[in-house]
């Protein structure tokens, strides 16, 4: 379904519409933009500090390599940061999104999306 199309716009109204329904309640999904209660619902835990090397904050539109594209596995998306940085890894995602502009090889209700990544390196102590 190409973006644009009647077809596709038809889905996205009724997509829409699912999402509303079950955004922000148990049982759905929780966005802190729509409603800064959803934190209370994040998904927490604690490692020792010395247990960590590196960490990666991503949102939606900079996991797509991974997760919508499978452009790259989790690993290589790491070592892509080690290599190049966030940078590099936005630059790739808004690539791919221009390769499909129309959504026809990976659909999705937006041709980009906001993409925001944060790479932690932590200094050995």
């Amino acid at each position: 379904m190409p973006t644009g199309s009647a077809l596709k716009l038809r889905r996205c109204v009724q997509l829409t519409k699912a999402l509303r329904r079950a955004r922000n309640r148990p049982g759905g999904y929780w966005v802190a933009a729509a409603d800064p209660r959803a934190a209370s619902q994040a998904v927490t835990g604690t490692l020792p500090a010395k247990s960590l090397q590196r960490a990666v904050l991503l949102s939606d539109g900079a996991s797509r390599l991974v997760d919508l594209f499978e452009l790259a596995t989790w690993e290589e998306l790491l070592a892509l940061l080690d290599e190049n940085g966030p940078e590099e890894l936005l630059r790739q995602v808004r690539a791919a999104e221009a390769v499909d502009a129309e959504g026809r090889q990976w659909p999705r209700t937006k041709r980009s999306d906001d993409a925001t990544a944060v790479y932690l390196v932590l200094a050995d102590g």
